[in-house]
């Protein structure tokens, strides 16, 4: 059996939620988890895809695009390409300043590699329901998925790939710690989840676009926040069901209404998405 999706994660800003001493309590306070989904028989096209941006802002050379690395004009551009090709996106958008005050009464208070897997779970929980849906709707038995992770330094993916496996076990077998949502069966494979640099994959290129633009998109404070790039991708969120908005799938916002909200002034792109304050 080989993967149905091609699965691309990456991430912008910092997991950790301790705050830390001297940090300004507001210019890193999101963290956001992207997912790019792609069917395998467009997995190639991803390639062109980035093509396609560096040509679109002017970059002729082979170096893989960085978001952090570009222009505004250019991180505008990149996402409006993005926002016109056959893909999925999935993005988790925490704020930080919120979670640190919620403490769950099952799990405890997050910290460190936790949150960043809680954050990953609800991702994931979303992008396999969403592939077995796909899958129903084209008539066969669920498919799994090639998942890949950008390598960024300061993570376990040793624990990151136990943590999957645990997730799936506890899938299979009906029991989640937390159940009031749960990873479609058969779409986590073990030995199609993986980790790669960056700069390896053009899918991982485009995750790390998705991700860095709804990062600016949601912090106000940032030196270079900006909506229009992000804007340009909201089109691509996937949605639930026949539902018109992203908000609560696609995209989904962390805190959750009881465990707290997020500043006004970080409100605007979530509004885009379908959130109601």
């Amino acid at each position: 059996m080989q993967p149905y999706f091609h699965v691309y994660i990456d991430e912008a800003g910092d997991p950790g939620v301790k705050q830390k001493e001297g940090q300004d309590p507001h210019w890193s306070d999101w963290f956001v988890l992207s997912a790019v989904v792609v069917s395998a028989d467009r997995e190639a096209e991803t390639v062109d895809w980035v093509h396609e941006m560096r040509r679109a802002i002017g970059r002729k050379s082979a170096v893989p695009l960085h978001y952090r690395n570009l222009a505004d004009e250019s991180r505008s551009r990149s996402c409006e390409v993005l926002g016109g090709k056959a893909v999925r996106l999935f993005v988790v958008a925490s704020h930080k300043d919120s979670m640190r005050r919620h403490q769950s009464k099952r799990l405890g208070r997050a910290s460190g590699q936790n949150f960043y897997n809680w954050c990953l779970r609800l991702l994931l929980e979303r992008v396999t329901q969403w592939c077995a849906e796909k899958c129903q709707k084209e008539g066969m038995e669920t498919q799994p998925a090639r998942i890949v992770f950008s390598e960024r330094g300061g993570h376990n993916y040793r624990e990151l790939k136990s943590y999957l496996r645990k997730l799936e076990a506890q899938t299979l077998t009906k029991n989640l710690v937390l159940d009031a949502n749960s990873l479609a069966p058969g779409v986590v494979v073990e030995r199609f989840c993986d980790v790669v640099p960056h700069a390896n994959l053009a899918g991982l290129q485009l995750a790390d676009i998705v991700a860095s633009a709804f990062f600016h998109a949601s912090n106000s404070q940032s030196p270079r926040h900006d909506l229009e790039p992000a804007s340009y991708l909201v089109q691509r969120l996937a949605r639930k069901g026949r539902r018109r908005k992203p908000n609560g799938f696609g995209m989904l916002l962390l805190p959750f209404p009881h465990q707290g909200e997020i500043p006004p002034e970080d409100k605007n792109i979530f509004w885009q998405c379908g959130y109601r304050f």
